[in-house]
């Protein structure tokens, strides 16, 4: 998906209403949402820490300063994107590391940040910001801006709680001249780079995918960064892998929002095992929709569906939560009715938790975190 893609895809519908009503949200038989935390900045990936700690990434909203005239429009840029710890019981937010790149539409639709998150142990967040420093013209802005915002573009970082945090890998650039060396692969898209969920396996390695590279990255404890494996295009576009998790037998699944033009049914997930010689990747899954989180609870595989209609005809209401089988092509329908949903993660007690209005105007802040319980 090529360069700011992704934002562009992802906010390809009018986000007009402010929010969903609870009478909107269709729940399977057993399944109940509550919303934990309102008023958020474009919402994304969500992850668990030690002591139940939930943390949460809000994309932003860019700024006032812009690059004209780009394939998507103006691409504005700012530093509104931050990671967050949500009280859960109190409904509270609170910021731990904030001040990081965002780049939005002027109205601050379409933002990219922060978008993937994971912790690992008592200090470690890892957070992986979207897009490339390639993607900043050399005569763009003054000179310090524009050295800030490269800095960050496409970067795994590490932070704490402290509010401290450091460049782990520059996964953009990795990403972007991976790319440029491989432009059979998705003509007319590469070179692009839009890394945008990560899987922290240990502190010294970290996989991240790439939602504009359609690739599987991994960083090694030296920052290195190793292109594993790519995904094959779907009938339309391109693969654009959005969530990456662990799986009981250790394997690593992702999950597939899809380029534009692709009907409902043709995300797919993906089991990638790093230490097996043949057959490394394999569908797992196929009939999946628009896939923005996924992940496992009690040995069930989860996926949030941006919207059931499929990206191109996404729409308020028509996202939702899915149960995946293995081996499968038809999802079980857990909660339907959200508004373009995004992260998910699942805590010790079995509750599944999700980013809800992921997409969303500066001037909306309509981006929850719900809890459902099945």
């Amino acid at each position: 998906m090529r360069k700011w893609g992704i934002a562009c895809a992802l906010g390809v519908a009018a986000v007009s209403m402010l929010a969903a009503s609870a009478s909107s949200v269709a729940a399977g038989s057993h399944a109940h949402m509550t919303v934990i935390a309102s008023g958020l900045d474009n919402p994304r990936d969500l992850a668990f820490g030690p002591g139940g700690r939930l943390y949460l990434a809000e994309a932003g909203h860019g700024g006032s300063r812009c690059i004209p005239g780009g394939e998507e429009g103006d691409t504005c840029i700012g530093f509104t994107s931050k990671i967050d710890i949500v009280q859960i019981h109190r409904h509270r937010v609170r910021t731990v590391i904030g001040g990081l790149v965002s780049t939005a539409g002027k109205d601050g639709s379409g933002a990219t940040g922060v978008d993937g998150i994971d912790v690992r142990g008592p200090h470690n967040i890892y957070g992986i910001i979207t897009g490339a420093p390639q993607f900043v013209p050399s005569n763009a802005f003054t000179p310090g801006f524009r050295a800030h915002v490269r800095s960050q573009l496409g970067r795994l970082i590490r932070g704490s709680v402290t509010g401290s945090w450091s460049t782990v890998a520059d996964v953009g650039s990795r990403s972007f001249v991976w790319t440029s060396h491989h432009k059979n692969l998705v003509p007319g898209q590469y070179p692009d780079a839009n890394p945008y969920g990560v899987y922290a396996a240990s502190n010294h390695e970290q996989w991240v995918v790439d939602a504009g590279a359609n690739t599987i990255n991994r960083v090694d404890g030296r920052g290195r960064v190793h292109v594993e494996a790519w995904l094959p295009n779907p009938p339309s576009s391109d693969a654009v892998p959005t969530c990456i998790s662990r799986g009981p037998d250790g394997a690593l699944y992702v999950g597939e929002l899809t380029g534009g033009g692709n009907a409902p049914g043709a995300s797919v997930v993906w089991r990638f095992a790093p230490w097996q010689q043949h057959h490394r990747l394999s569908k797992w899954a196929t009939g999946l929709t628009a896939v923005t989180g996924c992940g496992f609870s009690r040995g069930r595989f989860y996926a949030v569906e941006f919207s059931t209609a499929g990206l191109d005809n996404a729409a308020p209401n028509t996202g939702a939560l899915v149960r995946v089988p293995p081996h499968s092509s038809h999802p079980v329908m857990v909660l339907g009715g959200l508004s373009f949903p995004g992260g998910f993660a699942a805590g010790s007690d079995g509750a599944l938790y999700l980013s809800n209005w992921s997409i969303a105007a500066s001037s909306m802040h309509a981006g929850s975190v719900v809890r459902v319980t099945l």
